[in-house]
């Protein structure tokens, strides 16, 4: 029996960079808790954005942020990934280079960035994210960082895979979070490992657990369930990792399959 549902939200949820969100999932997530079965939102983003996104159930999940960087629900942080400060600012330096891209950090509560770019008006009005522009990260950056994330507005993973990451892969987990953004955190760091721990707190199998999830960074969620979903509109790597295929965003597959399986627990 499924005890533990975790799911992507950019691409798998909601639109990328959003807060579109199928309003349905609100009482499919009430329902689920009121069979026992626990709903974890996992992804890239910070947790204010994403407890913004699930506002009405905001206290009746668990939240993977940061593309596993951060392990909470809406008052506890039960496992944080804070990257040094001297590679950091190496990173930084090198991620500089990279044309036409910008640079943001992300701590516990909030997103940094050092001037007020196209990518700060986008993180702070459609993904409503805490952001903060700091100028000079060197000089005016004093927070833990768990994240790096470098964004370009359509061409982030070529000009990043290009030469910033055979540079830094054997230190950082670099993956795809969408065409605009590569995701840079420290290598046990993953929506899977944080999965691992939260299935451990909790005491349920991965035989318990079904996922959800459309990108790279979505691998190692899906490996850590049994039941895991590509959501139809997914990368083709991701649907082949995955044991089965929803449908797409666009017709919001994992509300259907969800919708399927309350089905199934109310007979």
């Amino acid at each position: 029996m499924i005890k533990l549902i975790a799911s992507d939200i950019d691409g798998t949820l909601v639109p990328d960079g959003t807060p579109e969100i199928d309003v349905r999932m609100y009482d499919v997530i009430k329902r689920l808790k009121e069979h026992g079965i626990i709903y974890v939102g996992a992804s890239g983003r910070q947790f204010a954005s994403m407890a913004r996104l699930f506002q009405p159930v905001k206290e009746d999940i668990y939240y993977i942020t940061d593309n596993g960087s951060i392990l909470r629900d809406a008052s506890k942080v039960y496992n944080m990934n804070v990257i040094d400060r001297k590679p950091l600012m190496e990173m930084i330096n090198d991620a500089k280079r990279l044309p036409d891209c910008d640079i943001m950090l992300c701590g516990r509560d909030k997103a940094y960035c050092e001037d007020k770019s196209e990518m700060f008006y986008w993180l702070r009005d459609s993904y409503r994210f805490n952001i903060e522009v700091l100028g000079d990260f060197e000089e005016h950056l004093h927070d833990d960082i768990v994240k790096m994330s470098i964004y370009h507005k359509d061409n982030a993973e070529a000009i990043v895979d290009e030469w910033f990451t055979p540079k830094w892969k054997n230190q950082f987990k670099i993956a795809s979070a969408g065409i605009m953004w590569m995701d840079i955190v420290l290598p046990d760091a993953d929506k899977g490992s944080s999965l691992k721990i939260l299935q451990d707190i909790l005491g349920i199998k991965r035989e318990e657990t079904m996922a959800f999830g459309d990108n790279i960074n979505d691998l190692g969620l899906l490996e850590a369930a049994e039941e895991s979903y590509a959501i139809g509109s997914a990368r083709e790597e991701v649907k082949n990792a995955a044991k089965h295929v929803a449908p797409p965003l666009s017709e919001n597959g994992e509300t259907e399959v969800l919708l399927k399986l309350l089905e199934e627990l109310d007979k």
